[in-house]
């Protein structure tokens, strides 16, 4: 015999008519989230999948920003509104020279408070061997790179990777240093340089250049060579490298003349850095320089020589195209990758699509919430994509020292790409 008396069973049973009948005015989850949470190691399996997808698409636009930022990193670190440069200029390192005269012309307009000389060309450096020669130069010895460290190997060990002396090329950077043209922290380096820095035969290194160049090994390292001439390495500068040039040096004009075997510049000079007075509209004083000044001679404002310089190394070198190409390719993958995912769960999923459809559903319902679940998938992939991307981010900045910028940009297009694709 029952326990229960029928009071407390028709009791329940309100209870019970009452809570069904809420719940047939509260809103059902959609039959696509339901499916994403239902899906338990096959959804988190989609995830993770579509989230490595979501950083390959991150990493490729990081390096090529990494190209646009590069592009310019020598200018920013120089102190001028407006640029002259030959009409044989084609990039940083290309630039070709002009008459360093037109700089006395281009201070003949009234908002030009400066114009400031840069001189700039390639040349090769003695780099040390590691560990330090003791009496012996292995390059001489027909040495090389131990075959028995491997890619891998040799990255781990940076600055302590075995290596023989060598010559490389690196970037030579000259200035008048009576005016200064570098930014701080550059231009407080060279003060504090002061006039060592005149000497014959005297640099600044960059203390963020290649490992291999050696810069771990000074002062301890004395036997520094600049083209075919013995320098003194008196101390630190610091610039980014970037795809053009792993190394530089700083020097005074005339000892970038003697690194060179040159008697002197012949007054020829490859930057004109011009400096504006406050307020003044670089465009329209570049546009009247232009006209000022004789044919040999372009005048380009800031902006306009960020945009040649990123048009250059972005659209004609084979890293901007590399990198180019890259993001395409890893946009397609990423297509393909969601399509495996979304293929895999609608196989898993076909008896229940074959119920509704048999009980009247329409093939656009169904389309509907496969979308639906697609869209799910890319929005909880995406954050954790993210995350991830800025530790590697971060690694390849430190490791490689590349700047990696996880731009808004960047976050947005990868975004669309995944809404797109799913």
């Amino acid at each position: 015999m029952s326990t229960h008396s029928p009071r407390r069973r028709s009791g329940v049973g309100r209870m019970r008519s009452g809570v069904h009948r809420i719940a047939r005015w509260l809103p059902r989850p959609p039959l696509a989230l339901r499916n994403v949470r239902h899906g338990g190691t096959r959804t988190l399996v989609a995830v993770i999948g579509m989230a490595l997808a979501v950083v390959m698409v991150l990493l490729q636009l990081g390096f090529l920003e990494a190209v646009r930022i590069t592009a310019a990193i020598n200018y920013d670190q120089l102190d001028f509104d407006v640029a002259l440069v030959s009409t044989e200029f084609e990039h940083f390192y290309a630039p070709g020279r002009f008459p360093g005269a037109r700089l006395t012309q281009a201070q003949s307009l009234p908002e030009v408070t400066a114009a400031r000389p840069l001189f700039t060309r390639m040349n090769f450096w003695r780099c040390p061997s590691y560990p330090p020669a003791t009496g012996r130069d292995p390059a001489l010895e027909g040495g090389g790179e131990s075959s028995s460290h491997n890619a891998l190997a040799r990255w781990w060990l940076g600055a302590r990777r075995p290596r023989p002396l060598q010559r490389r090329a690196l970037l030579v950077l000259g200035i008048d240093p009576d005016r200064n043209p570098f930014h701080d922290p550059i231009r407080r380096q060279i003060a504090a340089a002061g006039s060592r820095l005149r000497e014959d035969d005297r640099v600044l290194f960059n203390d963020r250049s290649n490992p291999d160049f050696g810069w771990d090994q000074w002062p301890r390292f004395t036997g520094w060579e600049l083209g075919n001439r013995r320098v003194e390495v008196i101390g630190p500068f610091s610039l980014m490298r970037s795809f053009g040039a792993d190394a530089s040096v700083l020097c005074t004009d005339t000892n970038f003349a003697r690194a060179f075997g040159l008697p002197s510049l012949d007054g020829a000079v490859n930057f004109g850095l011009v400096t504006l007075l406050p307020g003044s509209d670089p465009e329209e004083v570049a546009a009247r320089l232009a006209r000022a000044l004789p044919p040999d001679v372009q005048a380009l404002s800031r902006r306009a020589l960020y945009r040649l310089e990123s048009d250059y190394w972005v659209g004609q070198t084979a890293t901007g195209k590399i990198f180019s190409f890259g993001v395409f390719l890893t946009m397609v993958v990423a297509a393909v990758v969601v399509y495996q995912v979304l293929s895999g769960d609608i196989r898993n999923h076909l008896p229940e699509y074959a119920t509704l459809k048999a009980i009247g559903y329409g093939d656009g319902y169904l389309a509907r919430v496969i979308q639906t679940q697609a869209g799910l998938y890319a929005v909880a992939c995406y954050l954790p994509a993210v995350l991830l991307s800025v530790i590697v981010y971060r690694a390849t900045d430190r490791l490689a020292n590349i700047p990696m910028v996880l731009t808004g940009a960047n976050l947005w297009t990868a975004l669309v790409v995944m809404v797109i694709t799913s």
